[in-house]
């Protein structure tokens, strides 16, 4: 008697397959939005923070209880959470801390800030800082 079970596959029976083993836990929901929805102080003293640890291979700030990594100059990635949110209230950074409620707001595992990304509609009335 041959007990060789072979697991079928999900990916060859389609994308209803992909749904039913739960691959959505494995695709992280990232808000990304352009660094000039902060203001220059902001990514300037985040900016800087990171500078002077730049040979800390895990560097990440922790301001106030703020957890962030910079991926690339002036570009970071912050996970949506409660801490991340009251730290952001505390520091007086209302502009990341809006940020990251509409993170939360949309269930967004993380928050991604960069130059690079698109800013939000203006009908959200997140504000476009002028940077230097």
């Amino acid at each position: 008697m041959n007990n060789e079970s072979t697991p079928s596959a999900p990916w060859g029976h389609g994308p209803s397959a992909l749904q039913s083993v739960g691959l959505h836990r494995y695709i992280a929901r990232t808000l990304r939005v352009s660094a000039h929805h902060l203001p220059w102080e902001i990514a300037n003293q985040l900016h800087t923070e990171f500078q002077a640890s730049e040979f800390d291979e895990a560097a990440s700030s922790h301001r106030a209880g703020l957890q962030i990594v910079e991926l690339d100059d002036f570009s970071w990635r912050a996970d949506v959470t409660a801490d991340n949110i009251a730290a952001a209230r505390v520091l007086g950074w209302h502009a990341l801390r809006r940020l990251l409620r509409l993170a939360q707001t949309y269930q967004c595992e993380a928050l991604e800030v960069a130059p690079g990304n698109l800013v939000l509609p203006a009908v959200l009335e997140f504000e476009v800082f002028p940077w230097p």
